[in-house]
């Protein structure tokens, strides 16, 4: 089965390094790559990661940065990768403490890297079985009837008075209108976020988020889907 590591670095020769051994290492692994945390953010939600290698510092000019670290903080909120293994990239000295007592942190390697050491710590990790290949499920009613959808299906929400609209892969569901808080309520997935008054999305199912049009282009749409204003904010907030 392929496997998916994402690395976060922001030095591309530390990335190019990187990419190298793993490629060195395994065949069967699916390398994606990240500079920011946005980036990532975005990365971690469209695909299933399966490992990932963060370096603690993603902005070297600003003093104190530990963007990397925010953004593992982030990763464990997300049920799917509770217990995905991390691997620090740091050039810190005492990074552990933090690491491994809040984040469970499975390994940190230190710059310059040790290219055997690195590879045995990679090939173990990514040992670790995956935890988020078990469908989700929902259920939604709809005059007594249950529908049963995985979450996987489900691409976006359009809800508004007049009734709510439940976007699929495999066709729509049109149901009586519900507030979007109960919705979110019963879908219990944290793929889910509110972008406006009227409509939830899948986070696996973004392709680009353009915040200064304030919109969302979602994979296999024509149409963007708009980000509310009033909304802008606590969105970037979540998926990030």
């Amino acid at each position: 089965m392929m496997k998916t590591v994402l690395i976060v670095e922001d030095n591309v020769r530390s990335k190019e390094m990187l990419v190298k051994i793993i490629e060195d290492l395994r065949t069967d692994v699916e390398i994606k790559t990240a500079s920011s945390q946005e980036e990532a953010a975005i990365l971690a939600m469209k695909y299933n990661i399966d490992l990932f290698m963060l370096d603690i510092i993603l902005n070297a000019s600003n003093p104190g940065d530990v963007s990397g670290m925010k953004f593992a903080e982030h990763i464990r909120t997300f049920q799917k990768y509770k217990y995905t293994p991390i691997i620090f990239i740091t050039a810190l000295e005492d990074p552990e403490l933090h690491a491994y007592s809040d984040l469970h942190c499975y390994y940190y390697v230190e710059k310059p890297y040790d290219v055997a050491k690195v590879s045995a710590v990679i090939s173990e990790a990514l040992e670790f079985p995956a935890a988020h290949n078990e469908p989700q499920n929902v259920f939604f009613r709809k005059d007594g009837i249950l529908y049963k959808k995985e979450i996987s299906e489900i691409i976006y929400i359009e809800n508004s008075r007049a009734g709510q609209t439940v976007y699929c892969t495999n066709g729509n569901l049109k149901l009586p209108y519900k507030p979007n808080k109960k919705i979110l309520e019963e879908l219990a997935s944290d793929k889910f976020i509110q972008c406006s008054r009227y409509h939830i999305v899948n986070c696996d199912y973004i392709d680009k988020i353009d915040t200064v049009n304030r919109y969302i282009q979602l994979r296999g749409l024509k149409a963007p889907i708009e980000i509310g204003n009033s909304y802008k904010k606590r969105f970037l907030r979540d998926i990030v």
